[in-house]
């Protein structure tokens, strides 16, 4: 399925068509083809399809999009090219849930299995909408609300130990004017990595995922609807995975156990004296309001998080007690508060919307970074805030012409407080203004053509670790000043051959300025950077005439570093991102024994990622396969998968010098999975 469409039958053996989706990546409900810019959205049903659990497996329906874990429950998240592989708390995508910010990497990689109702991912820059962090794009998070009467579970199975259970209820009451929800899952997994330091094999990257989300939604009236949702989540999942790899060879190597030298080992084989673990607890609360006035609809969302991680970590990624370096442990408590009012108008030619944002945020840290020649303490408090207005319209000029203006006005202000260095602190704050202009042509029915530009930031702050001097965490907090982006982007997407035919085209070009880098030689961000990116980005499905479909996507991103402290550097492309990723899958649909039955087999291809800005080295580009399968009938269902069904060996990420200049680490991918998973609603 082209992500951003639902597949409609009317009866077996009829010609499928292909629908376009109703998104709310623009904080309304409209047709996909009427945004002007690229959306792709992913459903319900096939994220239940392919059984993705969490933003990681979206990178494999997703264009352009690269997700990536160093530690349990903070990815790395990239779109074209774009984002960042350090900074945990200042990203370039932006991720979204209901309608909430989750400002903390910690809270961006939710469970995605019984309670998501679709992912939006909104690509470019999207300053105008969103404010900060949403220089790359945004991802859109809507969770399932309560509808009817119903009860519905799953369980399954799989190899590595893998098991995974979810529950679902829901009811109404007085006439459904209120609605009641329960959602609960779990999800638990033996790694698959071998610690040659110890022996045990599966243990490091183990992971074990829960959470439970309560709902309620209440209509007093026909123009008033309340909204509230009370989650917890806890993760128990890995630590720091890395190791070492030969750059001319790329495969994995450790150091000796009593010498400075490096000898191989196998693959999906790492080396850690400290095994450690990652356990993280949160817990939110969202609440809505919406009301229908005569010419405008109010919208409240008010949302509060908390969230606390625990990590014990092998830093120096040996057994070798000569580098003795451990996180043990280093803490991140969190807490944010976020409220936005905004006021939807639509007069038929004259779509508008206008809104105030504000946030509180703040991060404890602490670490004891343990050594062989004593520990390191650090504590920090790290709060920031900022507020905001915004106003966009969407104006039908003449018949198929639709221009769209938008801006945003935001000020941030960042403060860290280095408890442990006799609480001396550092503080910023930073005016930031966004805009968006964008016209849109439909040529055809449900036929566009769009062209905009858009701009995008990310706040600037303060660094949250302290700077490293002799390879100690010893120095200052430096602070960075905010990052610019703008992008030019020209689209085409529709449907043709009598619906059968979907489509979507984009070719963009976006500059990175003033950019915020990690400079490895003191681990601190600064801005010391600017970087072009520029691609094109193609996906389509068709439906033939019986049960058999096509699904075909490409994204190509080139990246050209212009400023750089590196001299290096300038002319070469952005590490850690794939050149180009594609998918190409064909699926089946058919009744057969009662049941609507879907097969899928897919290819996934990304391309080369390079290891360093200076291009020293890199991973050559690689595939991998997947089959899934489902059969729905009357109130039950049975899905089978298989992700990387020839059990390819490639890494997820390779980075030079890393921890230690002259040292190259990497990533493991994922190794063949089978699941088989049973479900129920009533």
């Amino acid at each position: 399925m082209l992500s951003g469409w639902v597949t409609a039958q009317t009866a077996p053996q009829t010609t499928i068509e292909l629908e376009a989706q109703v998104v709310t990546a623009q904080k309304f409900e409209q047709n996909i083809l009427d945004v002007p810019a690229t959306v792709e959205a992913v459903s319900a049903e096939e994220l239940a399809l392919h059984q993705i659990d969490s933003l990681e497996g979206l990178d494999k329906l997703i264009n352009g999009l690269s997700i990536s874990s160093y530690t349990g429950g903070q990815p790395r998240i990239f779109l074209r090219g774009m984002g960042d592989a350090f900074d945990l708390k200042n990203k370039r995508v932006a991720v979204y849930i209901d309608g909430v910010p989750q400002l903390d990497s910690v809270l961006q990689d939710p469970l995605l299995l019984n309670n998501v109702e679709r992912v939006e991912v909104l690509k470019g820059p999207q300053g105008t909408l969103y404010g900060r962090n949403a220089a790359a794009g945004v991802i859109n998070i809507i969770t399932k609300r309560p509808q009817g009467n119903e009860v519905s579970g799953f369980a399954g199975a799989g190899n590595h130990n893998e098991r995974r259970g979810g529950i679902s209820l829901a009811t109404g009451l007085a006439d459904n004017a209120v609605m009641l929800g329960l959602n609960a899952s779990w999800i638990k997994r033996d790694g698959i990595l071998t610690n040659v330091a110890t022996g045990s094999h599966g243990k490091l990257d183990a992971q074990e995922r829960r959470n439970i989300n309560l709902k309620a939604d209440i209509f007093p009236t026909d123009l008033t609807s309340l909204s509230l949702t009370l989650s917890h989540f806890e993760d128990d999942s890995a630590p720091y995975l890395q190791t070492f790899i030969d750059p001319k060879t790329l495969r994995p190597i450790r150091r000796e156990r009593l010498g400075m030298g490096f000898t191989p080992v196998g693959f999906y084989q790492v080396d850690r004296d400290t095994e450690g673990y990652t356990k993280t607890r949160g817990d939110g609360a969202t609440f809505k309001v919406s009301h229908e006035f005569d010419l405008f609809r109010l919208n409240a969302i008010t949302g509060y998080q908390k969230d606390k991680l625990r990590t014990v970590s092998d830093a120096d990624y040996s057994g070798n007690p000569f580098f003795k370096w451990d996180f043990d442990p280093y803490t991140n408590d969190h807490s944010q508060l976020s409220q936005e009012v905004q006021l939807v108008g639509d007069s038929g030619r004259l779509r508008w919307q206008t809104g105030v944002f504000a946030y509180g945020d703040q991060t404890d840290n602490g670490n004891v970074f343990k050594t062989r020649y004593g520990n390191v303490l650090s504590k920090s408090e790290y709060r920031t805030s900022g507020a905001a207005w915004y106003g966009q319209m969407d104006y039908a000029f003449a018949q198929n012409w639709t221009a769209t203006v938008g801006s945003r006005f935001q000020r941030d202000r960042q403060r860290l407080r280095d408890v442990q260095n006799r609480g001396q602190e550092q503080s910023s704050a930073n005016a930031s203004g966004t805009y968006k202009l964008a016209l849109a042509y439909a040529f055809m029915p449900s036929n566009t053509a769009f062209l905009s530009y858009s701009t995008g930031y990310t706040p600037g702050g303060v660094n949250t670790n302290p700077q490293m001097i002799g390879g100690l965490p010893v120095g200052p907090y430096l602070s960075y000043t905010p990052e610019k982006t703008g992008n030019i982007e020209f689209g085409l997407k529709g449907r043709l051959a009598e619906h059968r035919l979907n489509y979507t085209l984009s070719l963009y070009h976006t500059l990175l300025r003033n950019q915020q880098v990690l400079d490895m030689t003191d681990t601190q961000v600064k801005n010391i950077g600017e970087t072009r990116y520029q691609g094109v980005e193609l996906a389509t499905a068709y439906q033939f005439a019986g049960p058999w479909s096509l699904h075909a996507s490409y994204a190509l991103n080139t990246t050209r570093i212009q400023k750089s402290n590196a001299p290096a550097a300038v002319g070469k492309s952005v590490p850690f991102v794939p050149r180009d990723t594609g998918r190409i899958g064909v699926q089946y649909r058919e009744r057969i024994a009662g049941a609507d039955t879907t097969l899928r087999l897919d290819m996934n291809h990304v391309g080369r990622i390079e290891a360093d800005n200076i291009n020293s080295f890199g991973q050559a580009s690689y595939q991998t396969f997947s089959l899934s399968g489902k059969a729905d009938f009357k109130h039950w269902w049975l899905a089978l998968n298989i992700n990387n069904l020839l059990d390819k060996q490639y890494y997820s990420n390779v980075i030079a010098n890393s921890p230690f200049a002259g040292t190259h680490t990497a990533l493991y991918g994922e190794r063949r999975t089978i699941l088989l998973t049973v479900g129920g609603a009533f």
